[in-house]
């Protein structure tokens, strides 16, 4: 036993004296190490983060109001880390993976590696630490596309109808934003100096930053629209035309025998119409007491002239 603990105190000397000098050496530039890491300066430094909400896929939620959009994050660290954050870089998570609608106070916190921080630095606190939001669902309707006009076609001429492809659309936006929302525009269409019927491709207007356009609407949000530009119509009313019974026994006849006609078309078109362009008749069918009249317009008018009323609407046949 002895010579074992003769042994291990020859060893023992043999390895503190071997290499001295290199040991020595090693244990002097840890040392330097250690005092420069630990005698570097820890400093300070605030930057705005936006705020970003991480909501639930489902249901789908959006938030409506909120106090701030942005928050103010205390770093700490080394000076030469600092130097490298820049403005704008910073995210600070709002979390509402569990949330339900309504109104909620929510904390605020940053991610070190979703920002790409530095390991040497800290963050020591946040303002505000929470923010109070109000939490909406997310609904989807479709509406109808109305067109914005701007001017008018020249003297003697109107838009007499337009059709737009597609004319709905469907438009997404919290409850509340959506309620009285019945329809969206396209942007301004100059009419001035439009004298043919025209089509062209116009972008849809939805009237509020808040809404958007579902998934499944137009991709370049445009739609098309076919303007109809016409002469002015007007409507003109026709009186005293005989009304002819057909299929009747000899001696029956309309009562009232004369009605009067409202027609509606192009102006130049229903100025030239005269009562020999108006035929009015019953068709008589025994048992019944009263019929509609039905009008009947010279070839020459009925394709460009519309029939709006008939009075009286029915008569009787006796």
């Amino acid at each position: 036993m002895n010579d074992y603990f003769i042994a291990l105190r020859e060893y023992a000397r043999d390895y503190v004296l071997e290499n001295t000098g290199l040991k020595v050496l090693a244990l002097l530039i840890t040392g330097v190490l250690w005092l420069s890491v630990a005698s570097r300066p820890v400093s300070q430094v605030a930057l705005n983060g936006a705020i970003e909400f991480n909501l639930p896929e489902s249901p789908v939620l959006t938030v409506t109001k909120i106090d701030t959009m942005t928050a103010r994050v205390f770093l700490e660290g080394p000076r030469e880390a600092l130097d490298t954050l820049r403005a704008g870089q910073l995210t600070v998570t709002a979390d509402m993976s569990d949330v339900e609608p309504g109104f909620r106070v929510i904390s605020l916190k940053v991610e070190p590696n979703k920002n790409g921080l530095p390991a040497n630095v800290k963050v020591t606190e946040i303002e505000p630490r929470t923010v109070r939001v109000t939490i909406e669902r997310t609904i989807e309707r479709e509406v109808p596309i109305t067109p914005r006009w701007e001017g008018e076609p020249p003297p003697g001429l109107e838009v007499v109808d337009w059709h737009i492809t597609p004319p709905l659309v469907k438009i997404v936006g919290a409850e509340s934003q959506m309620r009285d929302i019945t329809g969206v525009s396209t942007e301004t269409v100059r009419l001035t100096d439009k004298s043919v019927t025209f089509s062209e491709q116009v972008a849809i207007d939805i009237g509020s930053p808040n809404l958007n356009l579902s998934e499944d609407s137009p991709r370049n949000r445009k739609v098309m629209l076919v303007v109809n530009i016409a002469e002015v119509r007007k409507e003109r009313v026709i009186e005293d035309i005989p009304v002819a019974v057909f299929g009747a026994p000899p001696g029956l006849r309309a009562i009232p025998r004369l009605v009067k006609v409202t027609l509606f078309g192009p102006r130049s078109t229903i100025s030239e119409m005269t009562v020999a362009d108006v035929s009015v008749g019953v068709e008589y069918q025994k048992g019944l007491r009263t019929f509609t009249p039905r009008v009947t317009l010279s070839p020459a008018f009925a394709d460009r002239v519309v029939v709006r009323s008939v009075e009286p609407k029915v008569v009787s046949v006796r």
